[in-house]
């Protein structure tokens, strides 16, 4: 009740004090008037006994003050009315520390949602995932998980408490009389929910005996799944669904706030065109090869549990011994071994390196923002020597002259911090806009408490950061001198000017490397846009078709010939029309990374394992190579004989270089996943799987193994939407069940392959051209206020003969000091960087001449232009004018 008192009632407690003070005194005027004294004499006698009035009065008031933050709340009092009167200079401040602010909270946003907050499992940081890898491997060192050998490390491992196996995998769900809708989901060990710590909101979680053939209907589904598909129906457990033409039984329903992220088997796959999150969970079978073969599929993903206390190292360590005392004991012709990674690297490993990038690029505009505001209140200061001159000569101590010299940066950076909280807003929502679909955690960028903390603790940063040395500046003022004439103020003034330059070299420095990482960024993405490709993506449309009922799923040859006659009846369908140049299939969405990936062998030419190449396999139709553009270097393509011979192949230049060095490829056998293929014909290198890479591929006739899941390629000059509409019913006239997920351009889907490169060079542009901007201030902001009070000079040198072309050279040479020593310092800093983002750049040195010429051109007909007003204005200056004022 005594602090509400205090903080509400204080305006009334000071009258009240008052009021008793005076009565106080009047009392003691009364006493001696009684004593004979006159009003006056008894007046100045009770004064002088009492005291300064006003000093006991504010003496008392600091009974109920708190005299520090007394002292801030004046100061930022008094900077707020000193900022109201220079309202340019205000505006100016806050729009770059608002600026440099919100990009740092934007970005730091997003590096906090990717990268550095943990998952909603339980302990996640104990969560890792491993991967084998075989010593003669070297194309693909990290390879999804084997089976047989999942089983001997879960069952050996002393470092690992539970593992459980993932694949992805897609399901045809019907609903109702519609067409089937594609939705994501995970194949899992029954142990994947124990593993994460999650328990169903709804039901169960699979049992041990569902992993078995046959016993395998029950599913479970995320929360989402279960509010689409089933109208959030509480009694949802036991009701089925059909997937793939097939009932399937719901056991359990997921929390709302569970997600697991998208992962690929191959660790340099991406997710282009399955980015939706995954909603279906069914049990994962073992069969056919996977319980017989050491060295048949490497295509699940191993998510374990650590023990507590276990580092990802250690268990490294472990499981690798195991995997070479596996490969021994068995007597393996490779030898395996093991990798384990925290489950956050997994996820984020592909995208790691480019934020920190953007984060390490905003921390250097923030800092060029606060060195462009520390030079701007330099100036300012100035005009405020003679005012601090005077607190100084009425008593003010060190301290306080530094607290209200520096108030003004934090009031400034306060302001700016809520202007940077709103811009991050929109930033935020931007940067979901434009964002690669394959980011992993995208839907939980936003901005939190963590986020809050960031955005206050480097509005304070850039406050210390920007006003340090005007408050420091404060603590040298010499009261006697700054009172005095205006000589020594011009000496002062020098001294701002003389630190002003040093923080324009340093901010020049910083924006150099920013212009030359942005510049080796855009080299890079040129580099990828121009190379020769060797396929033509324009007026070509791709439509992704699943076939995932029963029929096209049976034993023997009958589903074999089930796919065969959907994809031949729809190709006929398709080439009917007048206005489709060409059709064909293939079984891989082009641009997406490495898939069905397996070694050459030459029955001719046997080698050593850990010789032998290894190819992407495509299962292609006759015509694919016409729709693609892509050319013959010698043979032929398929054609209707492959019907009765689909062991032909036709396979890519760098495929045939890696299989038959120095010898002819036509008319020799190839040995793939146990079946031997002829060559048929050798075709350019396209990079269909990654525009960075020639990587060798063979190529299939669709006869010998028809793929399920199978994409269109379609030639023609008409509009997507025109196109799929045609596609859709075509394809749904000859199978009414078959799911058509995505139909989109192949431009689309190239733009989409190469979405984090640009990016990068988006956003990395973006910080260079606000930090070249924030430069050319600088250098503006130095050579127009050193102009302004070198005025009576350049007067002065122009009476007494000096030319204005002189005069403008003098200007810009003295311009030029900052700037060369920043462009040095920028270079060697650059240099470095370069280094460190080597990995990020493709056919581009770190030390590339064509990109530091570009970066330091602009740089210098940016800052020459920023100079040269300065220098005109000076050139201009009327001698009379300034002889007569002298």
């Amino acid at each position: 009740m005594k602090l509400f008192k205090r903080i509400f009632r204080r305006k009334r407690i000071y009258v009240e004090l008052s009021e008793s003070i005076r009565e106080h005194l009047d009392e003691k005027i009364d006493d001696l008037m009684g004593e004979g004294m006159s009003r006056d004499e008894a007046t100045r006698t009770a004064r002088r006994e009492f005291g300064n009035v006003t000093l006991i009065e504010e003496r008392s008031r600091e009974v109920w003050q708190w005299p520090k933050i007394e002292s801030i709340w004046t100061d930022a009092k008094l900077a707020i009315r000193q900022l109201s009167k220079a309202p340019t200079f205000a505006i100016a401040a806050i729009v770059i520390m608002g600026l440099g602010i919100g990009a740092s909270t934007a970005v730091f946003s997003i590096v906090n949602s990717v990268l550095l907050q943990p998952f909603s499992f339980r302990d996640p940081g104990q969560l890792v995932v491993w991967r084998e890898t075989i010593q003669e491997e070297r194309r693909h060192p990290l390879l999804p998980d084997n089976y047989l050998h999942y089983q001997n490390l879960v069952a050996h491992s002393s470092t690992v408490t539970d593992a459980a196996l993932i694949q992805n995998a897609s399901f045809a769900v019907t609903v109702g009389k519609d067409h089937p809708q594609m939705l994501n989901g995970l194949s899992v060990s029954p142990s994947f929910f124990s593993v994460l710590g999650i328990t169903p909101l709804l039901g169960r979680a699979f049992l041990p005996e569902e992993a078995q053939k046959g016993r395998n209907e029950s599913i479970v589904i995320t929360w989402s799944a279960w509010k689409r598909l089933f109208n959030s129906d509480p009694k949802v457990i036991g009701r089925t669904l059909k997937i793939k033409g097939e009932q399937r039984i719901v056991v359990g329903v997921l929390p709302n706030d569970f997600d697991f992220p998208i992962m690929n088997e191959m660790p340099t796959g991406e997710s282009q065109g399955k980015t939706a999150p995954y909603e279906i969970f069914q049990t994962f079978v073992a069969q056919g090869e996977d319980l017989t073969s050491d060295d048949g599929d490497f295509d699940t993903l191993v998510v374990a549990r650590l023990k507590p206390g276990v580092t990802a190292q250690k268990a490294t360590s472990e499981l690798d011994s195991l995997q070479k005392a596996y490969s021994s004991s068995h007597h393996l012709p490779f030898h395996l071994g093991a990798v384990v990674e925290p489950f956050l690297w997994e996820v984020t490993g592909n995208v790691s390196k480019a934020l920190w990038l953007l984060l390490a690029a905003v921390g250097g505009l923030l800092l060029i923002a606060c060195v462009n505001l520390a030079s701007l209140q330099l100036a300012r200061s100035v005009s405020h020597d003679r005012d601090n001159a005077l607190r100084a000569a009425l008593g003010a101590g060190g301290l306080r002259l530094f607290q209200a010299t520096l108030m003004e940066s934090l009031v400034l950076s306060a302001i700016g911090c809520v202007a940077g909280i709103f811009l991050a807003t929109g930033g935020i929502r931007l940067f979901r806009a434009v964002a690669p679909g394959n980011l992993p955690r995208i839907d939980n960028i936003q901005l939190n408490w963590t986020v809050l903390l960031f955005a206050t603790g480097i509005s304070l940063f850039a406050a210390l950061v920007s006003g340090s040395l005007p408050a420091l500046r404060s603590l040298r003022t010499d009261p006697h001198k700054a009172i005095q004439s205006a000589s020594t103020r011009m000496s002062s003034t020098k001294r701002a000017t003389t630190g002003r330059r040093l923080l324009v070299t340093f901010e020049i420095a910083c924006t150099v490397v920013l212009l030359m990482v942005a510049g080796l960024v855009a080299r890079s993405f040129s580099h990828i846009l121009k190379q020769s490709r060797a396929f033509n993506a324009d007026h070509v449309i791709i439509a992704e078709v699943n076939l995932l009922a029963t029929k096209y799923n049976e034993g023997k040859d009958s589903g074999s010939s089930a796919r065969s006659a959907f994809i031949e009846r729809s190709l006929d369908m398709l080439r009917t029309h007048p206005f489709i140049e060409s059709v064909s299939i293939t079984s891989t969405m082009p641009l997406t990374g490495d898939s069905n990936v397996h070694s050459m062998y030459r029955p001719d030419h046997p080698l050593p394992e850990s010789e032998v190449p290894n190819t992407n396999v495509r299962i292609i139709s006759p015509g694919y190579f016409g729709t693609m553009n892509t050319q013959f270097t010698s043979g032929k393509d398929f054609g209707g004989n492959e019907r009765d011979n689909p062991n032909d192949a036709i396979i890519s230049q760098s495929a045939a270089a890696a299989a038959f060095p120095d010898l002819q490829s036509l008319g020799r056998e190839l040995k793939i996943n146990g079946n031997v293929y002829r060559v048929v014909g050798i075709v350019s290198d396209a990079r269909i799987l990654d525009l960075k890479e020639d990587t060798p591929v063979v190529y299939l006739p669709f006869w010998h193994d028809p793929p399920d899941n199978l994409f269109f390629l379609v030639r023609s000059p008409l509009p997507v939407d025109t196109i799929a509409s045609t596609l859709q019913h075509d394809i749904w006239n000859v199978d009414p069940a078959a799911a058509i997920p995505v139909v989109k351009s192949f431009n689309t889907q190239l733009t989409e392959s190469i979405a984090t490169e640009r990016l990068q060079i988006l956003v990395l542009s973006a910080f260079g051209a606000a930090a070249l901007i924030l430069a050319v201030l600088g250098v503006y902001g130095v050579m127009a206020y050193s102009v302004s009070l070198r005025t009576p000079e350049f007067g002065i040198r122009l009476a007494l003969g000096s030319s204005k072309l002189e005069l403008t050279r003098l200007v810009l040479w003295e311009a030029s000091h900052p700037v060369a020593i920043g462009l040095i310092l920028g270079i060697v800093a650059a240099l470095g960087a370069a280094r460190a983002i080597r990995s990020l750049l493709f056919e581009t040195r770190p030390i590339d001449p064509e990109a530091i010429a570009v970066s330091i051109g602009l740089l210098l007909l940016a800052t020459f232009l920023a100079a040269l007003i300065p220098a005109y204005r000076a050139s201009r200056t009327d001698p009379m004018r300034i002889l007569r004022q002298e």
